[in-house]
């Protein structure tokens, strides 16, 4: 069958837009059953939905839908797929979490649950020759204007997908430049995590199981990108980043034996790896790694199910320091019921933890997370009742709702001041970061004009309102920086200053 896969614009480009890699797996994998198959990217290129049905004249439309910025996008293609009597077909986690939503849109056929590709194509096959599609696990559709979801799918053995098809995107359009590199590109090596934070869908979406690709498969996809698009970093999107110590070290070897020179680096938990490992990665390249810490209270890390020593934490910082990887560190606000108290503690650890850069974000009520069934079960929070209401909802570093006890102008003070404090850190990483910003803004400008004035100018007064936002929330309240402790101090401070 012919499969137009779409993944749809966002309302305002904010930020230099990563490749589809959940898209171009299902496609992929899709291609290698024989069916042939074209993806359009909106967030990178401006196209007309009309034309690309017409010349390509698929028998199913595809739209991935993971995040609540592209609804718009998502039902106005969907309904010019529908003028033309198309199939069309929606998947990602944000939509396979809310499938009740997708369907109020009436632009809808069905919404693959869950993993995709296997479930995609056993659609298409069901579409082609028949049979029921009660019988396609991992399926949601409506009949009799009732919805039905299938039973679950259980998750496949990642080796035996294909290796991602680099060719049915335009790569050069993802690239951006990074810590020690020009042109770092996204990719994945698993999927899931096998932790439960009550905050994080995963524990719903991937049944905290984590799996992973073998080694083999993605650095096929980073030699690729290397020797055709002169790619110098790699990004790894995975949740947890190979936990497992046969694959690391399959995965170094691979990069000395083709001797690939690059640059990268990855999101994963704080008492994953130690010196000797952290050694062994900055030796295969690695100049970045980012830890999900989310709290410095302990008494909150286990309410949150983290599972992390917070006592390791410091220690994983200098580890890093000392051998040169530049260390990230993320820490929500937010909780429920969350005091003044514990929040000094968060924002004293993110001063004490002596990472290179330390976000500390305001919590958002992931649709699946523990805390969001919490939330709508005690009447704390009302789900959206469509996808345009969500959309409308999912304000970047806003309060969407407030479920602790101190008011919402603390949690902004304390997420901006924090930004405001790491922008101006000249040494904060052991590169030219401000380069790093400036490459960042200009690419995003260009990317920005290709679309047009009409999404040209509304995306600079976004741009502009954030820079404003920051600067505003980050100076002008004396009174909750003192509160804090964030009012003359610098960071990072001095370790001295704070104990755990």
């Amino acid at each position: 069958m012919k499969v137009l896969f779409i993944n749809p614009a966002v309302s305002i480009a904010s930020r230099i837009p990563s490749c589809p890699l959940g898209l171009l797996s299902v496609a992929s994998y899709a291609k290698s059953k024989g069916h042939i198959v074209k993806i359009a990217d909106l967030t990178v290129k401006k196209e007309s939905i009309m034309k690309l049905i017409k010349s390509f004249d698929p028998d199913v439309v595809a739209i991935t839908v993971i995040s609540s910025k592209a609804s718009k996008s998502v039902v106005n293609v969907s309904k010019i797929a529908k003028k033309y009597n198309k199939t069309v077909v929606w998947g990602g986690h944000e939509i396979s979490l809310l499938p009740e939503l997708g369907f109020k849109e009436n632009c809808v056929d069905f919404i693959v649950i869950g993993e995709g590709e296997i479930t995609f194509c056993e659609l298409l096959d069901t579409i082609k020759n028949g049979g029921s599609y009660y019988d396609v696990d991992g399926l949601a559709f409506t009949d009799k204007d009732e919805v039905h979801i299938n039973k679950f799918r259980e998750f496949a053995d990642l080796s035996t997908f294909p290796v991602s098809d680099w060719s049915l995107v335009e790569p050069k359009r993802y690239l951006q430049p990074f810590f020690n590199c020009k042109k770092m590109v996204y990719i994945y090596a698993s999927k899931g995590c096998p932790a439960k934070c009550t905050f994080c869908y995963n524990a719903k979406y991937h049944h905290s199981k984590h799996r992973t690709r073998p080694p083999e498969h993605f650095i096929n996809e980073i030699e690729y990108l290397i020797k055709n698009y002169g790619v110098d970093g790699i990004y790894f999107s995975d949740e947890f980043w190979c936990p497992n110590k046969e694959d690391r070290q399959r995965f170094f070897s691979l990069v000395k034996e083709k001797k690939l020179e690059f640059v990268w680096g990855c999101m994963t938990r704080i008492g994953a790896f130690n010196k000797e490992d952290l050694q062994q990665m900055y030796d295969s390249g690695c100049r970045w790694i980012l830890f999900g810490i989310e709290s410095g209270c302990k008494e909150r890390i286990k309410l949150i199910k983290k599972g992390i020593d917070l006592d390791k934490a410091k220690e994983t910082m200098e580890n890093c320091k000392e051998i040169g990887i530049t260390s990230q560190s993320s820490l929500v606000l937010g909780y429920p019921d969350e005091t003044v108290e514990e929040l000094k503690e968060t924002v004293d650890f993110a001063f004490y933890l002596g990472a290179n850069l330390c976000t500390l974000t305001i919590l958002f009520l992931d649709p699946g997370s523990e805390i969001f069934e919490y939330a709508v079960a005690n009447g704390l929070y009302r789900q959206p009742r469509s996808l345009k209401e969500w959309g409308d909802f999912d304000l970047p570093n806003d309060v969407t709702v407030n479920l602790t006890k101190v008011p919402d102008i603390d949690l902004l003070v304390i997420h901006y001041r924090m930004q405001w404090l790491e922008f101006w850190m000249k040494d904060s990483v052991k590169n030219d970061s401000f380069g790093i910003v400036k490459k960042m803004v200009g690419d995003m400008m260009k990317r920005m004009i290709k679309y047009g004035p009409i999404n040209f100018f509304p995306a600079v007064y976004f741009s502009l309102k954030q820079f404003i936002t920051v600067c505003w929330y980050a100076n002008l309240y004396p009174k909750v920086l003192k509160k804090y402790g964030m009012y003359k101090r610098k960071y990072p401070d001095d370790p001295k200053t704070f104990k755990i």
